[in-house]
């Protein structure tokens, strides 16, 4: 039996009640109490702070985009007897761990009730990575409601002193581990490569490191940069939200040809709300250009957040970064266009300069930035490819996202009007 309404928290503060309502159409309404409270945020942007509720066309897409993706979903529902297409149920069912600082729980369940981290021998760790595709997120299992957005297989774990433990309860994870693919060969190194490329050009991301089980499974285990220390060292959770939700988008339609967001509409929302808004849209700029030179075409607006914080929004650090290019059968159309193409060898000066004024920058400026970032690129991809090739049982992926660097900044630069030289 389904509850009546959800109790929404923020960390252990209670934000208000999510409920349904005839035709399983959502309600939101915060409490008054969340109101009156002088360091209150939002839940989202697309949900500002008011007393009169929110209807399903507002609240959905921000609640929905909590919930897992892909064959994930399927998968989960038929773990726990629910229908994949109620978010609501699913909400209930996994929603006590989520991206950000929310969390749902059934009246009379807060996060202050507890919890426990249940340590992880190196032989259930390997259990658990092994059964992820059939069973993810731990669906069903006595204690766990942990709930992250997107189509990979992945799972919230803390760590403390190189032991992994599994967060039940009201409890914060402090990484997420991503396990490899069996069908997209050495996307372990693939992301781990893309990501400290992205840290050496100089953009923020989320730290990552290759992990490997004694049985030979390698997986990436990430740092989540939505949880910090406090003062005595505990874990605490940091409030984010995804562009989907922040410009109300449904997660079904996440790619700009399905009418989900544009560069244009993310710039425009961080210039409205970002405390720092030059430094996030150049940022931007520099993150839409990293993904057309390794060949990200799944760059999608799920795939960048912000960081909601008393003091105002900022973009958070960038994360799910990898080269699709390398993989045969998966679309090569980029998920927002750039000067509105969505292939990179039609991305021309010209459209470049178009993609400038949809970021709300001079032409100069932005043809700068990217230059400047494909130049950083060019030095840094092949001594990172020397270190990841060394360690990698997959080199010839990260060999081809290393090609894929060269042919496209040749291609940009060249575009952009700098030699070779500079």
């Amino acid at each position: 039996m389904l509850p009546d309404y959800l109790e929404v928290f923020l960390n252990n503060g209670y934000v208000g009640r999510l409920s349904q309502e005839g035709g399983n159409r959502f309600r939101f309404q915060y409490h008054q109490d969340w109101l009156d409270n002088p360091s209150a945020i939002p839940l989202s942007l697309s949900l500002p702070l008011r007393l009169e509720p929110y209807v399903d066309e507002n609240a959905r897409p921000f609640f929905a985009n909590l919930l897992p993706e892909g064959n994930q979903r399927p998968l989960i529902a038929r773990r726990l007897g629910i229908s994949e297409s109620n978010d609501y149920a699913l909400l209930a069912a996994i929603g006590g761990e989520c991206a950000g600082a929310v969390s749902l729980w059934p009246p009379g369940e807060t996060p202050n009730a507890g919890g426990v981290y249940e340590p992880l021998t190196q032989e259930r760790l390997q259990t658990i990575i092994q059964d992820l595709p059939s069973r993810p997120l731990l669906a069903g299992e006595e204690g766990v409601r942990l709930s992250l957005a997107g189509a990979q297989s992945k799972l919230p774990v803390y760590v403390e002193g190189g032991n992994f433990y599994l967060p039940l309860g009201a409890l914060p994870s402090s990484h997420i581990l991503k396990p490899a693919a069996p069908t997209l060969i050495g996307i372990t190194e693939n992301e781990a490569y893309c990501l400290h490329l992205a840290e050496a050009v100089g953009l923020q991301v989320a730290h990552a490191e290759i992990r490997s089980l004694p049985a030979g499974m390698p997986y990436l285990l990430v740092e989540r940069y939505d949880r910090v220390r406090d003062a005595e060292n505990r874990l605490q959770r940091l409030h984010q939200e995804d562009f989907c939700q922040a410009l109300r988008c449904l997660p079904g339609s996440k790619y700009e040809a399905e009418g989900g967001p544009t560069v244009a509409q993310v710039a425009a929302l961080l210039r409205e709300h970002s405390t720092r808004p030059i430094v996030d849209i150049e940022a931007l700029v520099r993150w839409t250009a990293l993904n057309y030179i390794i060949g990200n075409a799944d760059a999608h607006a799920k795939n960048i957040s912000l960081l909601l914080r008393a003091e105002g929004p900022v973009l958070a650090p960038f994360y799910d970064l990898l080269s699709t290019a390398v993989y045969h059968g998966v679309s090569p159309r980029f998920a927002m266009s750039i000067g509105g193409k969505t292939r990179w060898q039609s991305v021309r000066n010209e459209h470049w300069r178009m993609f400038a004024k949809d970021v709300g920058m001079k032409p100069s400026a932005v043809l700068g930035l990217i230059a400047k970032l494909a130049i950083k690129l060019r030095e840094v991809a092949p001594g990172l490819r020397d270190q990841f090739t060394a360690l990698s049982n997959t080199k010839h992926v990260i060999n081809d996202i290393a090609s894929t660097i060269s042919q496209r900044t040749a291609f940009l630069l060249a575009e952009l009007k700098v030699s070779e030289e500079e």
